[in-house]
């Protein structure tokens, strides 16, 4: 409840310095109010949703020879993306209304603070468009257990491995762990709902018979 009322505050205060933007009647400050909120809006709904899908039946598992995939939320990926683009190009849009139509006093400031922040962003923005960031997944295959996340990967071995659980919040996560060694999948970045999917992994670790099978080498 706090997490949601937190988010309704931010929202709020986020919503009165977009509107004061929109009614300026810049065509530049209105894209940068549209912008913004993106920013603001689809992350939220992103993290709504995923606390939502806490309590989700479903289990999204993708057969490969060799291999089973359980991805990540491809939504939660998009959103972040989305909002990635917007905090880059809001600056450029806000610094036009600023410059070219003196919009409001103190737009300066918010400028150079949103285009600092986008310059840091930036970086993000070129790896990912470069294909250095990836969607999220949990692959299984016979012998080894490995989270992808959106850039490192974590693997160990069936046999390393012991148990499968749920931490409780605020952190949700699937921790599969052995006495040394442990993988944390991060439940609200997946498509699949925690239980299904605990429930899922901690059989194949009771049944080795029922993993993927290995692929033949030539």
């Amino acid at each position: 409840m706090r997490v949601y009322v937190l988010i309704t505050l931010v929202i709020a205060g986020l919503g009165l310095g977009l509107w004061v933007l929109w009614i300026s009647g810049s065509t530049a400050a209105r894209i940068a109010t549209v912008l913004m909120a993106t920013v603001v809006l689809l992350p939220t709904a992103a993290l709504v949703l995923s606390m939502a899908r806490r309590r989700s039946e479903a289990l999204v598992i993708e057969e490969n020879p060799g291999q089973v995939v359980l991805r990540g939320s491809r939504f939660f990926a998009l959103a972040l993306l989305i909002a990635l683009i917007g905090i880059v190009f809001y600056p450029v849009a806000l610094g036009v209304s600023v410059v070219r139509d003196g919009v409001e006093e103190g737009s300066m400031t918010m400028f150079v603070v949103s285009f600092l922040v986008a310059l840091a962003c930036l970086p993000v923005l070129v790896m990912v468009l470069l294909g250095k960031y990836r969607l999220n997944r949990l692959v299984l295959t016979h012998d080894l257990v490995t989270y992808h996340g959106y850039r490192r990967a974590w693997s160990a071995r069936w046999d390393a491995l012991d148990r499968v659980e749920i931490t409780p919040e605020p952190k949700v996560q699937l921790l599969i762990s052995g006495p040394a060694t442990e993988i944390q999948v991060p439940l609200g970045l997946m498509a699949s709902g925690p239980v299904p999917l605990a429930e899922y992994v901690d059989d194949l670790l009771r049944h080795p018979d029922r993993r993927p099978s290995k692929v033949p080498t030539s």
